[in-house]
């Protein structure tokens, strides 16, 4: 009998905001403190985590607000390492 499979990964604006939210722990800011920095209301960030979703203009803010950025990178893993110059 194989394993059971791995829960779903959570939708895409809440695993970002997940991120944002560890960064910011990382530098010692709680959710309050990491809303003024990104001019937000706390209420903002405990909706989205409430909701799920986020606007990606709400996403980069916070992502700028803890010193990150929001990417596109390639899905593909062999691609990603040939752009990395990791596969050869």
């Amino acid at each position: 009998m194989s394993p059971p499979p791995p829960p779903p990964a959570p939708p895409l604006p809440l695993h970002l905001l997940e991120e944002i939210l560890a960064a910011a722990r990382a530098q010692g800011l709680d959710q309050r403190r990491l809303a003024a920095r990104a001019s937000l209301s706390p209420f903002t960030i405990s909706r989205l985590k409430r909701q799920g979703d986020a606007s990606l203009t709400t996403l980069s803010r916070l992502a700028a607000a803890v010193g990150l950025r929001l990417a596109l990178v390639p899905d593909d893993e062999v691609v990603a390492d040939v752009e990395r110059g990791e596969l050869f």
